[in-house]
């Protein structure tokens, strides 16, 4: 049986970026998890460390990780509350592309199913681990060709990823 409430502690620093990988394999394996979703909860738990390692006073962060095996959650704490409201908000794919910022936020709100945001110092994304089904993977899938055909990318990555 798996532990359910698995919380690890990381400091704030971009070295702890290693901490989080393991992190996402540890749930990935204990869940047997598919490559797929492994990659979106990779990407946007990674995503979320490099936004909060720039804008989070607190310098030392809690992950938790909740599962029913057909959901799984994972929650940050405690994070600024102008970072939550930052992930209230609706970001628009043509501002993507202006401010740095945006740019974790959209692929983050891009890569999970739900983001719950609480009053008390708690970001938390949900992901829906049951089935990736087809409608979802298609306006991923169209949301990041938009966000990356606004990139300036080498041509020889774009033509490795069609």
């Amino acid at each position: 049986m798996v532990n359910n409430d698995q919380t690890v502690t990381v400091k704030l620093i971009p070295e702890n970026i290693r901490e989080i990988e393991a992190f996402v394999d540890r749930v990935c394996d204990q869940l047997f998890i598919n490559d797929t979703y492994y990659g979106n909860i990779l990407m946007s738990l990674t995503e979320m460390f490099n936004y909060l390692l720039g804008h989070n006073s607190v310098k030392k962060l809690e992950i938790t990780y909740n599962s029913n095996y057909e959901n799984i959650i994972i929650s940050f704490y405690p994070v600024d509350n102008q970072i939550l409201e930052s992930f209230g908000q609706k970001i628009d794919i043509d501002n993507v592309v202006d401010e740095e910022n945006h740019k974790n936020l959209f692929l983050i709100h891009s890569l999970v199913d739900t983001v719950h945001v609480s009053e008390n110092e708690i970001l938390s994304l949900e992901f829906d681990i049951s089935a990736l089904h087809n409608e979802i993977y298609q306006s991923r899938k169209s949301l990041l060709k938009d966000y990356f055909s606004k990139q300036e990318v080498g041509e020889k990555v774009k033509q490795q990823n069609d």
